[in-house]
């Protein structure tokens, strides 16, 4: 097993991977689900329903260059065709890794970084100066 597939069980227990078609779909929609990942050999329905729910939702996807029975044992299911990750920094680290080892994964990296960059920037824009945005 490859550091990057390591780094989903990290994501695992970190409690920030949320996997099967419904739960990632509630998790786009919510808000929370920072990149969408779909197994190499997803359905191609499966991969299409991930493919919109995340264009809808503003949501990075990936096609992972794993398949569903190898993300299955590594989260503990009997398969994985669908998994995304909530947390930010978690989802640019993974999408780094995923870079480092195979090129094709670059513009997604970066698409990811150039997101979560803007929503920091709007963040600091909408603060009131010498306060916090929760006051």
């Amino acid at each position: 097993m490859d550091k990057t597939m390591n780094f989903l069980g990290l994501c695992k227990r970190a409690g920030a991977l949320v996997t099967g078609e419904d739960s990632v779909g509630a998790a786009a929609r919510s808000g929370s689900a920072r990149l969408v990942m779909t197994a190499s050999d997803a359905a191609e329905n499966t991969r299409g329903k991930a493919e919109h729910i995340a264009a809808v939702c503003g949501v990075t996807v990936l096609r992972l260059p794993y398949d569903k029975d190898s993300l299955g044992e590594l989260l503990g299911r009997r398969v994985c065709a669908v998994l995304a990750i909530t947390d930010k920094e978690l989802a640019k680290a993974f999408a780094q890794k995923l870079a480092a080892d195979n090129g094709d994964y670059a513009p997604a990296a970066k698409a990811l970084e150039e997101r979560l960059k803007s929503r920091r920037e709007r963040r600091k824009s909408l603060a009131k100066p010498g306060g916090s945005m929760n006051e």
